[in-house]
């Protein structure tokens, strides 16, 4: 009697061994390196001298409400370069400020602002093409559009045409590349144009 106690305890131990489920380990995969490229939008009138400089960016949580420009005005018998420099003002605590490459002829107009809670998300260029005048002058103004409906003008040049909207940043501007010609000389030298193109990143 105790041996057949016995062997009923034994066989109920392997059945309860043999019906254990066993845990399923699902492996885990290494996080993705590749990192999403930066929405950036363009025109298509921009002029094609120079190089372009660096990309500057608004703090973090923050994004571009007003702008600012520099212009040369147009004097007969001189090389003229209309829009030199774009300025940015992005709405952190600091009133970050963006130029991206610079140039230093004429002088700065007002600070244009988007109306109170709007934020730029698009742009329009005014361009001079090379060739269409005997003195070039490229990019010579420059406006945008704000979230909340409104158009804010530059106070540039009026040399050229306005081209086509870029597309728009849903979450607004965030950074600028400009592309600039440095200057090459004075009466008797190239013919200097400046800025004649940019392009902006978009908010997150």
């Amino acid at each position: 009697m105790l041996k057949l106690v016995l062997n009923f305890f034994l066989l109920s131990v392997a059945i309860g061994v043999n019906c254990q489920t066993e845990e399923t380990v699902i492996p885990t995969l290494p996080p993705s390196t590749t990192r999403a490229p930066r929405e950036i939008i363009t025109v298509t009138n921009g002029g094609t001298e120079g190089e372009w400089g660096p990309l500057e960016h608004c703090p973090s949580g923050s994004r571009v409400v007003s702008y600012q420009t520099r212009n040369e005005l147009a004097t007969p018998r001189f090389d003229d370069t209309a829009l030199n420099t774009i300025v940015l003002f992005c709405n952190d605590q600091s009133v970050t400020n963006l130029t991206s490459s610079v140039r230093f002829s004429g002088d700065y107009h007002a600070v244009q602002t988007c109306p109170f809670g709007g934020y730029m998300k698009s742009f329009q260029l005014r361009v001079s093409p090379n060739g269409t005048e005997a003195d070039n002058t490229a990019a010579n103004d420059i406006r945008f559009r704000c979230s909340n409906g409104g158009e804010i003008n530059g106070l540039g040049n009026t040399h050229g045409d306005w081209g086509q909207y870029s597309e728009e940043c849903a979450n607004g501007l965030c950074g600028i590349e400009t592309r600039v010609q440095p200057y090459d000389g004075g009466i008797g030298h190239y013919d200097n144009t400046a800025l004649n193109d940019v392009r902006f990143t978009c908010c997150k």
